[in-house]
């Protein structure tokens, strides 16, 4: 691989990734969660975190959202989530 081609890479992981987290429920809508889970390197800001909560309490997307975290190894903010228990992610 060039070094121009790892530059256009790693530019275009930076754009997907940014793109996903501003905006979690249009990604959540339109990608699978293995590709999600790559695509921001199986990793959650604090913020990130605080918008999936948001979403899962309002009922959206909710099933996706467990699945995204397992998917990540954040398996007991899934189970929280699944259990009802928002107010520490808030």
């Amino acid at each position: 691989m060039q070094i121009g081609e790892m530059c256009f890479e790693n530019n275009w992981a930076a754009q997907r990734d940014g793109e996903i987290r501003r905006d979690w429920s249009k990604a959540l809508s339109s990608t699978s969660v293995e590709d999600l889970a790559s695509d921001i390197g199986w990793g959650f800001t604090d913020e990130d975190i605080k918008e999936l909560a948001w979403l899962h309490k309002n009922l959206m997307h909710r099933k996706k959202i467990e699945q995204l975290l397992i998917e990540c190894n954040f398996i007991s903010i899934a189970f929280d989530l699944r259990e009802g228990r928002y107010i520490e992610y808030f």
